[in-house]
């Protein structure tokens, strides 16, 4: 170390500088971009090189001499010139050479360079003019700032903030030596020191520039050192002026206060450079702040978009899907995706290139589950500071990352992911919050999936339901009849005409039923039950055998008939369902008719009773609603909705028109000379 004894600090902090600049020559030297702002960059860093090893090796004054001279303007003027092309990028050297304002910053400058070889070390023009470079660097680096957008300005304030530190104290530096005609000999010492602190941040600000493309690789852990020893640097010198100004105020108490000072403030400085937490904490901030995101968000975002709208939530291998999507978020190719059930119990959703879960795992499982399962904590199974781990057999572990998966109810379950050793990821901050963003992604499309089976599942009930009402419905209009059939036989059973239409109503009803249990074991479309038929004989047919056992008996009006292709089964129920529900709203003694006639190209029915009516807020709000009745337990409410249904289906429309004590009017409009389809009209049961 005795070498140490023989630099002078200007050597010590040229010699500094030399390595800073030559390790920042090396890193972007390394870069495979090939552009003029990288060129001019290296020449840039080359001549700060030469000329910080020059200092160091010669400890010559600065424009003491002719090489002196040389190196100084050559530095100043790289400088310039590698601003001018990050204010004009340029794609090739020989055109951003070729510009006017290249040339004539190069012609300046080499006539300054003959002029200064000329002037003696103690002339003040020389150092006015060396001074005039900084003033024009100065507002070159405020123009670049300035013509940066919004977006771009982060990536270029710490270059600009670096080269305006070294250009300001250059500018302080001559300024003083312009004045005084000699240089300071303490600005010349600190010279050194402060370009070698400054080199760290311009080589991260470089690196952040994107338009440059100049992708200098920096170790984190390097930036870390760097910077702690940095801060180390700038708290000992405000230490130092702080125990400079106890001494120069405390009197006869200024060397005890200084001591005490000192000595507490070197414990400070130790219990924050052996802080783990602080350590950690500056780490992030630096990785945060300084370095580009290990991941393109919106291009990652993309993808994790498009993957999932690609899943078929209604496929067997779904899960799987999921799986591959979240897999390829992070580049691993290996993984589980696992659901807890009762008494923190797993089940396997989907596995993709790994084994099946050991033993060790699922104890693993078991305890993450009674330990996080009110948290949001992903682990890093490879990491040795997991007390989930401890006692377990490692080799059994086939997975790098547990991730959870959690609900509104809590922690659903886990995702395991492993991929090579050698393209693991640490799980840092930045992965920890990229992976919790595609989590929250991912646990709500886990939840969409959940949600539509169980709807799924409650449209098949729901569907059943519907269709066991319907055919209770049907059931019931059959009991009415044979209620009716068995009235009138204690009366009738004697009149041969009645045992005719007695047997001629069990053969429909025999046929209805035959019909309904039909449709219930096949499923057999509506569509195969087409027909053509009489419109007003089939309305009589309803009147007379379905509804003359009530009063009043609804009466048909029309001059012509006219023919429909229907399913006649279900339109004689709808037209029934009109019916009843005119008899059971109108008094024994009101009226119920029925008009046929045809308007344009459709068929119009018309059927208006005297009944109580209805309100237009009971119309709009209750009348078409499944399920909703007025006649309580008599009813199932779903004739009017039956009604319109396969009205609207058949092409055509029903309107009704109620006034509250006046009466009701139901309109059915449909298509003449028409048929439809019905492959996918109703449920089973609609139309016995």
């Amino acid at each position: 170390m005795d070498w140490l004894a023989v630099l002078s600090p200007e050597q010590i902090g040229f010699t500094l500088a030399a390595f800073a600049y030559f390790g920042l020559l090396l890193l972007v030297l390394t870069t495979r971009s090939r552009n003029v702002p990288k060129l001019l960059l290296i020449v840039f860093v080359l001549s700060s090189f030469v000329w910080a090893l020059y200092y160091a090796v010669t400890q010559a004054s600065p424009y003491s001499n002719n090489l002196s001279k040389i190196v100084e303007l050559s530095r100043q003027l790289t400088l310039l010139l590698f601003l001018l092309a990050a204010l004009q990028p340029h794609k090739y050297l020989l055109e951003f050479i070729n510009k006017p304002y290249t040339l004539i910053t190069a012609l300046l400058a080499i006539v300054w360079l003959l002029i200064a070889l000329l002037l003696p070390a103690n002339s003040s023009l020389l150092y006015t003019g060396s001074l005039a470079f900084c003033v024009v660097q100065l507002a070159m680096l405020e123009a670049l700032y300035r013509k940066a957008s919004v977006s771009e300005r982060w990536q270029f304030k710490p270059l600009v903030i670096a080269l305006a530190a070294s250009i300001i104290f250059d500018f302080v530096l001559l300024a003083e030596s312009a004045l005084f005609a000699r240089i300071d000999l303490q600005l010349w010492q600190a010279r050194g020191f402060v370009f070698a602190v400054l080199v760290p941040v311009l080589t991260v600000s470089i690196r952040r520039i994107s338009a440059w493309d100049i992708r200098v690789y920096i170790s984190r852990d390097v930036v870390l050192q760097s910077t702690l020893v940095i801060a180390a640097g700038v708290y000992l010198c405000l230490l130092a002026l702080t125990g400079f100004y106890l001494r120069y105020v405390g009197g006869s108490w200024s060397e005890l206060l200084q001591t005490s000072f000192i000595v507490l403030g070197f414990v400070l400085m130790l219990l924050l450079l052996f802080s783990a937490t602080m350590r950690r904490k500056i780490k992030v901030f630096i990785e945060k702040h300084f370095f580009e995101n290990r991941f393109d968000y919106r291009e990652q975002w993309l993808k994790l978009t498009r993957g999932l709208q690609a899943i078929n939530l209604s496929q067997d291998n779904r899960y799987q899907e999921v799986l591959k999507v979240w897999l390829a978020a992070i580049n691993y190719n290996q993984g589980a995706l696992i659901q807890y059930q009762a008494n923190a119990s797993v089940k396997v959703l989907a596995n993709i290139q790994r084994p099946a879960l050991s033993e060790t795992e699922l104890v693993l499982l078991q305890r993450y589950y009674q330990t996080y399962r009110d948290q949001h904590w992903q682990l890093d199974l490879s990491s040795n500071d997991s007390r989930l781990l401890q006692g377990l057999d490692r080799t059994q572990l086939h997975s790098q990352l547990l991730l959870p998966i959690r609900t509104q109810e809590g922690l659903w379950g886990v995702c395991l992911m492993q991929t090579d050793p050698a393209q693991r990821l640490p799980l840092n901050w930045e992965l920890r919050d990229y992976l919790s963003v595609v989590s929250e992604q991912v646990s709500a499309l886990l939840q969409l999936m959940q949600s539509s089976d169980k709807l799924s599942e409650n449209a098949q009930f729901a569907a059943f339901s519907r269709m066991s009402a319907f055919v209770v419905h049907d059931l019931k209009n059959i009991k009415a009849q044979l209620d009716l059939l068995l009235r009138n036989a204690i009366k009738h059973k004697h009149n041969p005409e009645f045992i005719d239409d007695s047997f001629a109503t069990l053969g429909a009803m025999q046929q209805r039923l035959e019909h309904m249990l039909q449709q219930l074991s096949t499923k057999q479309s509506a569509a195969e039950r087409q027909s053509s038929f009489s419109v007003g004989r089939l309305i009589q047919k309803v009147i007379t055998e379905r509804c003359a056992n009530k009063a009043p008996t609804p009466e048909l009006h029309f001059s012509e008939d006219y023919q429909l292709t229907l399913d006649q089964h279900r339109f004689a129920n709808v037209l029934f369902h009109l019916l009843d529900n005119a008899q059971h709203a109108t008094a024994t003694d009101g009226r119920i008719d029925l008009y046929l006639a045809q308007e344009q190209h459709d068929l119009v029915i018309h059927i208006q009773d005297t009944g109580c009516g209805m309100t237009a807020d009971f119309i709009e709000q209750r009348l078409f609603k499944p399920f909703d009745t007025t006649k309580g337990n008599a009813g199932m409410g779903i004739g009017v909705y039956d009604a319109k249904t396969f009205i609207e289906q058949a092409g055509g429309t029903l309107t009704v028109s109620s006034e509250p004590g006046v009466g009701t009017t139901f309109s059915i409009r449909l298509p003449l000379h028409s048929s439809y389809n019905t492959t996918t009209a109703a449920p089973a049961g609609q139309g016995l």
